[in-house]
């Protein structure tokens, strides 16, 4: 199936007109929504070192057990070919 060519847009060109956006919120309202956004960032911020701080301490002990167990596995193979 061969490509099609597309048609051209029609646009109209405006020579020296420029539109100043309407103000929305004024000034001491934009203020006011940025303090409001950071401290809903500070909150969330706060509650994933929270859960970070759980995982760890969840995690850490099975870390532990994993490890002493590779050292040991270690020693033991190390004691084999390491002759005093």
């Amino acid at each position: 199936m061969p490509r099609a060519r597309k048609q051209t847009a029609n646009v109209e060109v405006v020579a020296n007109e420029v539109k100043v956006p309407e103000v929305l919120i004024t000034r001491q309202q934009y203020i006011e929504d940025i303090k409001v956004r950071w401290q809903i960032h500070q909150y969330e911020v706060n509650k994933l070192r929270e859960d970070v701080r759980n995982f760890t301490q969840t995690v850490a002990p099975y870390v532990k057990t994993v490890l002493d167990f590779a050292d040991a596995q270690y020693q033991q193979l190390r004691s084999r070919f390491v002759t005093a």
